[in-house]
């Protein structure tokens, strides 16, 4: 055994090789990177970090799996093939379906068949993991953890530019609701995840939420707010910080329709129709019932923990975005039987965050203030909210009128 030598008297330890600190292998290296990610971010959202560790996850798996190399080794070669491969997946990147079933759930990680990969990303999913690998990069670097960038040459994509015209036209929107309240519910779960899902089109529409804090709210986020100057209590839908994009906390007022929609949601599953301020329930629960133990044991049957109200839970944007995208793509089917096809395409391309611009417009068109609109989105400048309408165009425009009216071609 070789005995330390201490270090002489004043002197200095040696300086680390690089910034990262003792790390095992490159993806000991990301989790610090991580670490550092949360750190730096001064109102403690879960979302990018979130984010960022499931982009890793692709490219673990595309080291592991496909390259056999890891990050620090690579070079401009193996760069441009990540690019490609994300452009289009090889039939083994996919991960598999339970039972080998295509309507089956996707197999859970650690087990055979999981992959990261549940489709082929698209351009502006393929744009997002190039950025955040891009990150990494140029974080190993600069930590010294590895001495040339291959990403150096590639320029980092700017982030995706708001695009309003992602919303769903407020009529179609109705006839979803419609479509799904037309639909048999033959079985008490039937019912249940009808009301469920209606809520949470709902809430979507109603409250202009992001997907991360449907999924990341709990019952009791649903309060009262008594207004000391009129008297009057009113319920609101507090987005905590640790799940609002940004870390931006922020109180929404809760609609009729949405007030509404969560009563008789909250029916359908066997609870008071408002909850108080200890529920700590999730917001989107499932039928499916979680274990619950009493005086040290636990409750055996399913039936039993309904009883005790042991519902599980929708934790999971993905989840959200499957349930959001069925309840559409039904709808879809339905137009498409009409020959309503332009509608049943608007539909289909449409997801959770459609939803959110669809309140983001509709909120505007009604005449609401900018400003607090903004606030409702959890925008940190209202800048962004201007993209809705249009008002650096509509600003040149008035400029272009002003000596007259004219000058710009009408519609």
């Amino acid at each position: 055994m070789t005995s330390l030598v201490p270090l002489p008297a004043g002197a200095l330890a040696p300086l680390p090789v690089h910034g990262l600190g003792d790390v095992a292998d490159d993806w000991a290296a990301v989790d610090v990177w991580l670490a550092g990610v949360a750190a730096n971010s001064s109102n403690g959202s879960r979302e990018t970090v979130n984010t960022y560790r499931y982009h890793m996850a692709k490219l673990r798996w595309f080291c592991e799996q496909q390259i056999g190399k890891p990050p620090s080794r690579w070079t401009q070669q193996e760069v441009h093939a990540f690019i490609a491969f994300l452009e289009q997946l090889p039939p083994h990147a996919l991960c598999a379906r339970a039972n080998g079933r295509p309507d089956a759930p996707f197999v859970a990680a650690g087990l055979p068949g999981h992959t990261p990969f549940r489709k082929t990303p698209s351009a502006s999913s393929r744009a997002d993991i190039v950025r955040c690998v891009h990150a990494l990069f140029n974080a190993f670097h600069a930590a010294g953890y590895i001495r040339l960038n291959p990403m150096q040459a590639l320029k980092a994509r700017k982030a995706r530019r708001l695009n309003t015209s992602r919303a769903v036209d407020l009529d179609l929107y109705a006839y979803v609701l419609e479509h799904m309240a037309q639909q048999p519910r033959e079985t008490p779960m039937a019912h249940q995840l009808y009301e469920r899902d209606r809520f949470a089109l709902i809430a979507l529409r109603e409250l202009g939420l992001r997907a991360s804090e449907l999924v990341g709210a709990a019952m009791r986020d649903v309060q009262r707010l008594s207004d000391p100057k009129s008297g009057k209590t009113y319920w609101v839908f507090y987005v905590r910080e640790e799940n609002a994009k940004g870390g931006a906390e922020r109180t929404i007022p809760m609609t009729n329709a949405a007030m509404d929609g969560l009563m008789s949601y909250r029916r359908a599953f066997g609870l008071p129709p408002v909850p108080d301020a200890g529920d700590a329930n999730a917001l989107l629960l499932s039928p499916r019932t979680r274990p619950v133990a009493l005086a040290n044991a636990f409750v055996k049957t399913a039936q039993d923990r309904r009883f005790f109200g042991a519902w599980g839970s929708i934790a999971s944007r993905k989840t959200l975005y499957r349930i959001v995208k069925q309840r559409l793509g039904d709808t879809a089917a339905a137009l498409r039987g009409q020959q309503r096809h332009d509608e049943a395409d608007a539909l289909e391309q449409a997801s959770p965050h459609w939803l959110r611009h669809t309140f983001a417009k509709a909120s505007l068109l009604r005449g609401r203030d900018i400003r607090s609109v903004a606030k409702a989105l959890g925008h940190a400048s209202v800048t962004t909210t201007m993209v809705y309408t249009e008002q650096t165009a509509l600003d040149l425009i008035r400029e272009y009128e002003s000596g007259g009216g004219g000058e710009v071609a009408r519609g």
